[in-house]
């Protein structure tokens, strides 16, 4: 089946709100249907086809965006179904509220990528930015499901009250990693800057390289064989290969106590 293809026809002057273009939504119709659907620029209504040439495609084919930018915001927003593959950045809350399908961007994403995401995969080959996962203002808890693969850097506050699902960085983090981790499964394989998991309720923030400060609200359990971390690299490798360790030997640390310590961080023992 053809894809869709929307191609940029100049650098956007202002942010782009990128809701509702999914390949769900437009597959199947015609050209000037599509670039009739209106969208959003710093707020005000402007056509789809005034910013992009449209290709159609066949329904059900996947979405492709060409020339992406990073001030195309909230890309795949509350897909459910289908794939939609930006061939570029992308900007803010890339994946906000995705259920299902399939989100790749081929370049970096901004801020608040995948926040309230419930289902599906985002896969970024880039860079992500500062509240991937997390919770906004607001939010009761952050991403609750799906799937995250990072094949860069991600920013600050990584995964912040994210409750389920399952999020793989293969390069570094930055500052308060997996704080207020309420559940989930969070993989680091460059490790993260300053001191991880300020508030960990639940769940599982797995580092490839030990951090340099240590929570002293943070019991050490000492190194521990698990046998599930096998069981998680497989999983793993059949999205973002490399990012989980073959060792199942790490170093055990339980937290965060001032909030029931009922959570974990591993690092390589």
């Amino acid at each position: 089946m053809s894809a869709m293809t929307l191609t940029l026809r100049a650098t956007p002057s202002g942010r782009i709100d990128m809701s509702g273009v999914l390949p769900e939504t437009l597959g199947g119709r015609t050209a000037g249907d599509i670039a009739a659907q209106i969208v959003r620029v710093d707020g005000n209504p402007v056509a789809l086809g005034d910013l992009f040439a449209v290709t159609p495609g066949e329904a059900g084919a996947a979405l492709r965006i060409d020339a992406g930018s990073s001030r195309l915001d909230c890309l795949g927003k509350g897909m459910t179904s289908g794939t939609l593959h930006v061939e570029g950045s992308a900007g803010h809350y890339a994946g906000q509220n995705l259920r299902g399908g399939e989100l790749i961007i081929a370049g970096d994403a901004g801020d608040c990528a995948a926040n309230g995401m419930r289902g599906g995969l985002l896969r970024i080959a880039g860079n992500a930015g500062n509240w991937l996962g997390a919770a906004l203002i607001g939010d009761r808890a952050g991403m609750g499901g799906g799937v995250v693969a990072v094949a860069g850097d991600a920013g600050d506050r990584l995964g912040d009250r994210m409750r389920r699902g399952l999020i793989l960085v293969r390069g570094k983090a930055g500052a308060a990693c997996g704080a207020r981790l309420l559940a989930g499964t969070l993989v680091v394989a460059g490790g993260c800057a300053g001191a991880p998991g300020p508030g960990l309720r639940r769940g599982s923030l797995i580092l490839g390289r030990a951090p340099d400060i240590m929570p002293a609200t943070y019991n050490d359990a000492g190194v521990a064989d698990l046998s599930w971390l096998g069981l998680l690299r497989r999983h793993a490798d059949a999205i973002l290969p490399g990012v989980v360790s073959d060792s199942s030997r790490v170093h055990r640390h339980m937290g965060d106590l001032a909030f029931g310590g009922k959570g974990e961080i591993l690092a390589p023992a």
